[in-house]
């Protein structure tokens, strides 16, 4: 998954579920991450980036959190596919228009 995806992603599952970030933070740093509080902040904030090992402890952190609130959202790896789906309602076959 490319890293603006991922970031986009994770940051909307935190926001959707209301996850505490210093909360997010010790179970990053438990996972192995050692970025400081205040960028994985910036981070969720889109104002920073983080490499893929650190993306993942923290999306692993984030979905630690989510399994054990029963959540459904869950944060992507940087190995996840991403899956687009069309929705739109006039597109019986769920195809492109043409």
């Amino acid at each position: 998954m490319d890293a603006v995806d991922q970031q986009a992603l994770t940051g909307a599952v935190i926001k959707e579920h209301r996850l505490d970030i210093s909360q997010l933070w010790l179970e990053f740093v438990g996972l192995g991450g050692d970025a400081s509080e205040q960028l994985i902040r910036a981070y969720c904030a889109g104002e920073a980036t983080l490499s893929a090992k650190e993306r993942d402890a923290l999306s692993l952190a984030v979905n630690e959190h989510c399994t054990a609130k029963g959540l459904p959202l869950r944060a992507p790896l940087s190995s996840s596919a991403l899956i687009l789906r069309n929705t739109r309602k006039d597109s019986p076959s769920g195809g492109p228009q043409s």
